[in-house]
């Protein structure tokens, strides 16, 4: 039987041992040394002048005086004398002054946390603050550095940070607060189109920026206003009353040429917006309803009186099914009116007014657009209702010109669901470009309006 222990090297009591107590109380004293270690210091080289009983250090590098010859050693202080234990293999003592865990790797001590090659599927991690289920990663610093492995550590001198959402509608992005109120996130917000976001107060957001995931083009929607620049390019400016309505008055209803009605559906005209009209003061005429409640959604109670005069057209589904139907909700929905067929340019911006009367008309989308309905932009055909009054809609149309005939999309169609279905349609307009339209916009003078 061997006389020490083999990992801790403590006394064994001999059976005819004499004064058994002094070896048991030489192995409680290594105990008392070296279990739960936690030592003052690592990187003395001199025992310290003002020793207690029961410190601990581990002995510096090149030691002197009564530590000479024992680097690397724990050093414990018992019974007014220096004692001094060999670790082995795996030995871990915590560093009291550098708050630091540390292992005798069989040569040298070092630190636990460089040893630490993966930390795998952790449920919470905090950096210098408390991560909790809302951030289960949560760091609170002042400088972060990220920084790409070169190829002579074995990397490939590239650095590529990857975030990834589940689908299209969820959201993917970085939010920038002020004291954590948002000012401005960049991301995927509820599509797959980047954008970028502003606020003043964390609650009112703007749309700064917005780039197409499928052109690459840039949209600033709330840069390039309606009434920085646009001009119509339709001859009657959209007002139902003649090439020739060149002044604030229009004369009789006309359907336009650039207009074109399909499956035998017919127009009419459903009243004008009168100027010093008797609803709101004048004395020049009432309004008609549908007119009234036009203009009471997009002026204010002071600019209803006065205005540009204009008509409304009121379209009446034909019998005619020729057209290829779009199934909505499980409703048919055929081709009811259209622009003329012509030339067309890659990047167009179409405005109108629309108000379905007996059941809901489908306006539809084509490739390459944008709808915007109610100042909210869609990717989907848009389906208006009776209920929903009277609709802005602005449609944003790019082509790419080497898949295109050159006519054809069509810029806009508006379909409905069987003969006799009604709608109305206000302020037709057309602007060469992409340009974002104020909802409230109205009558957009055409071009011809400044022409002798």
């Amino acid at each position: 039987m061997p006389d020490e222990t083999a990992n801790l090297l403590l006394p064994y009591l001999a059976p005819e041992q004499a004064q058994k107590h002094v070896t048991h109380n030489e192995a409680l004293t290594a105990l008392d040394a070296v279990v739960q270690l936690a030592v003052i210091d690592r990187n003395l080289t001199a025992p310290p002048g003002d020793a207690t009983e029961g410190d601990r250090h581990i002995v510096g590098d090149s030691a002197t005086d009564a530590w000479e010859s024992h680097d690397g050693k724990v050093a414990a202080f018992q019974d007014g004398a220096w004692a001094f234990y060999q670790p082995r293999d795996g030995w871990l003592a915590w560093v009291i002054d550098e708050a630091r865990l540390c292992y005798w790797t069989g040569s040298a001590w070092a630190d636990v946390a460089d040893a630490i090659a993966a930390l795998q599927n952790l449920a919470l991690l905090g950096v210098g603050t408390t991560a909790d289920a809302t951030n289960p990663f949560s760091a609170k610093l002042n400088k972060a550095l990220w920084t790409a492995k070169t190829v002579a550590e074995g990397g490939d001198g590239d650095l590529r940070y990857t975030m990834n959402k589940e689908g299209a509608a969820d959201v993917l992005s970085l939010l920038l607060q002020t004291n954590w109120s948002g000012r401005a996130e960049i991301g995927l917000v509820g599509d797959d189109q980047l954008t970028i976001k502003v606020s003043p107060d964390g609650s009112d957001w703007k749309e700064a920026l917005r780039a197409d995931g499928q052109t690459g083009r840039l949209s600033f929607p709330n840069t390039n206003l309606l009434s920085d620049y646009a001009v119509s390019l339709l001859p009657d400016s959209g007002r139902f009353a003649g090439n020739a309505a060149k002044t604030n008055t229009v004369g009789a209803f006309s359907l336009p040429a650039y207009l074109t009605l399909y499956n035998s559906s017919t127009a009419a005209d459903a009243g004008k917006f009168i100027s010093d009209n008797n609803d709101y003061g004048g004395t020049q005429g009432t309004l008609q309803a549908t007119v009234k409640d036009l203009i009471d959604g997009i002026r204010s109670p002071a600019h209803r009186r006065h205005g540009v005069e204009f008509r409304v057209a009121e379209i009446t589904m034909g019998s005619g099914t020729a057209s290829t139907p779009i199934n909505v909700e499980s409703t048919n929905y055929y081709l009811s009116a259209l622009p003329s067929f012509g030339p067309m340019v890659p990047a167009m911006t179409f405005h109108a007014y629309i108000r379905a009367i007996d059941a809901p008309v489908l306006w539809s989308r084509q490739a390459g657009q944008t709808l915007i309905v109610d100042g909210v932009d869609g990717t989907e055909h848009a389906l208006i209702s009776p209920a929903d009054g009277w609709v802005s809609v602005t449609v944003q149309h790019l082509t790419d010109p080497y898949l295109s005939v050159g006519y054809q999309p069509n810029l806009w169609s508006i379909y409905a669901a069987a003969s006799g279905h009604r709608y109305q349609l206000a302020c037709l307009a057309l602007m060469g470009g992409i340009t974002r339209v104020d909802d409230n916009i109205g009558v957009i003078a055409g071009i011809n309006r400044w022409l002798p």
